[in-house]
């Protein structure tokens, strides 16, 4: 079990060492706001640039909380087709315009100055765990559109059987603590899980500024 998502960074960041090249100009991309810390502690470990990739989970109407795709910064929707069977195509359309607008506004909070140029780089996604993988998904394959030559996503923790369901839409998948449990919630894996406001993952945006860890 991890302390915080600083710990987490930590951790992981160790496992990132073996991977990390250098010489492909690599940066860390958080996914927010729960990624924001884990990717911090990445970029002051490895000593690599972070910034953020906007990306919302597309929750089911009656459960936001059960995700059935996600949407990248460009508003390209991933899910799987089944879900047409669950809910009608005004239902999807709406859900997505929803998350779109709250996609854009984090934009704004976030990512005042746009997004860093990713053409020819190492890219690593991070998040503070992956459940179902479809916001890891949505960042690597918008990260890969933006010309990324390499794009790594690093959690973590996963369920055990994350590394197959990733592994067609990434170039590596890396978990420090794969579970193999039948019902996974990344919070369990965390003493301290508590949602992070605006003011904070701003706040850690600060920092990496005034450390020279952030880009733009």
């Amino acid at each position: 079990m991890f302390s915080d998502r600083e710990e987490a960074g930590r951790l992981l960041a160790e496992s990132l060492k073996q991977v990390i090249d250098y010489s492909k100009n690599p940066i860390v991309l958080a996914i927010p706001r729960g990624g924001i810390p884990v990717a911090y502690q990445i970029a002051k470990a490895l000593k690599v640039p972070m910034s953020i990739v906007v990306v919302r989970k597309l929750g089911l109407p009656w459960n936001e909380e059960a995700g059935f795709g996600a949407l990248d910064p460009s508003g390209v929707v991933y899910y799987e087709e089944s879900v047409k069977r669950m809910l009608s195509e005004e239902e999807v359309r709406e859900v997505i315009e929803k998350e779109l607008r709250e996609l854009k506004e984090r934009e704004r909070k976030f990512l005042p100055e746009g997004y860093p140029d990713l053409r020819g780089r190492q890219v690593i996604i991070v998040d503070d765990g992956v459940a179902t993988g479809y916001t890891a998904i949505a960042a690597a394959q918008w990260a890969k559109k933006q010309g990324a030559s390499e794009v790594i996503v690093a959690v973590p923790v996963c369920p055990a059987d994350a590394e197959i369901r990733l592994s067609k839409y990434v170039d590596k998948f890396i978990c420090y603590y794969p579970v193999d449990v039948s019902s996974f919630a990344v919070g369990v894996f965390y003493r301290d899980f508590h949602q992070l406001s605006d003011e904070e993952a701003k706040d850690y945006i600060k920092r990496a500024k005034e450390e020279g860890l952030f880009e733009p």
